[in-house]
């Protein structure tokens, strides 16, 4: 509980307010600067370095009128969506997990729920990457050695138009992320004895159980999650360019905003540009959760 000091005994706690401003300091120049920044070369047309001139909403404007961007946009959109569906193999994970007996299976289980959380995600990235890969790529070996295709044919996964969104989808497969299954593990944990005991009495069966108690229980961990997701998805950009370069695959076709800020600043020196398509993710982002917390519930 925070404690009021006067101004009289500031002097006795210089030094814990001196340590409290080092970190302080740090934030406010590397987190919070370079948003500033961003924010205000939205409205120059900058090249990163020396060149800068002011263009007043000229980027604005011509983001709005970019059908790139909301092509970007739309592109995201879809991996929001199938993220979204994503969400439900943690969950019912976390349920198997729970309802282990065995106190030692369960121990077990969560260990081997966290050991790949201390594994790089550029590791998972690349071997997907080599999955898809269409001669001497895993996928294409089984559907050979299925007969689905012929010796002699490839797929190509990563190149075709029709297939790169849905490849990009895909990857990751079965989606039991460590920190998902672990938060909503937390949750579960949290759920009095009682409240199982009184509806087993009742006669209710475990999907019952599961939709009537225990999902409305951890909704506050689904909320935090789905916000996580929703920002991770919305600004994230990295897996896209380590599969498919910064052109997005085929005519762009997996383009997603955050790429096309890499793209436009970086290949093309439109810093500014660049500013003002993140302002816009910014405030996308920022509607998306003020609806999530809007319309997803909580349990008291």
């Amino acid at each position: 509980m925070a404690t009021e000091i006067s101004v009289k005994k500031l002097r006795f706690y210089w030094g814990i307010y001196a340590l409290v401003l080092i970190p302080l300091a740090l934030v406010l120049l590397f987190n919070y600067y370079p948003i500033f920044n961003g924010f205000i070369h939205i409205f120059y047309q900058w090249d990163g370095d020396a060149v800068e001139e002011f263009t007043g909403l000229e980027n604005l404007k011509n983001v709005l009128t970019d059908i790139q961007v909301w092509k970007s946009f739309l592109v995201v959109s879809i991996f929001v969506v199938s993220n979204l569906f994503k969400m439900i193999i943690p969950i019912t994970a976390a349920v198997v997990l729970h309802h282990v007996i065995n106190n030692r299976a369960n121990y077990v289980y969560r260990v081997m729920f966290v050991i790949p959380m201390v594994i790089p995600s550029m590791v998972g990235l690349l071997l997907w990457k080599y999955f898809y890969e269409p001669n001497q790529g895993i996928l294409n070996g089984i559907l050979r050695s299925l007969g689905v295709i012929s010796d002699t044919d490839t797929i190509l996964w990563l190149s075709d138009k029709m297939l790169t969104i849905p490849s990009l989808v895909f990857a990751g497969f079965p989606y039991v992320g460590a920190f998902g299954v672990l938060i909503y593990l937390a949750g579960l944990q949290n759920i009095p004895e009682e409240v199982y005991e009184a509806a087993r009495v009742d006669g209710a069966s475990p999907l019952r159980i599961f939709f009537s108690i225990e999902l409305p229980l951890i909704m506050t961990q689904v909320r935090i999650n789905l916000i996580l997701m929703i920002i991770q998805t919305i600004q994230g950009w990295q897996n896209v360019y380590l599969y498919v370069g910064d052109s997005g695959g085929p005519d762009g076709v997996a383009t997603v905003p955050g790429l096309l800020i890499f793209r436009e600043a970086f290949r093309h020196g439109l810093f500014g540009y660049g500013c003002a398509i993140g302002f816009l993710i910014f405030l996308i982002t920022l509607l998306l959760t003020f609806i999530n917390n809007k319309f997803v519930r909580t349990e008291k």
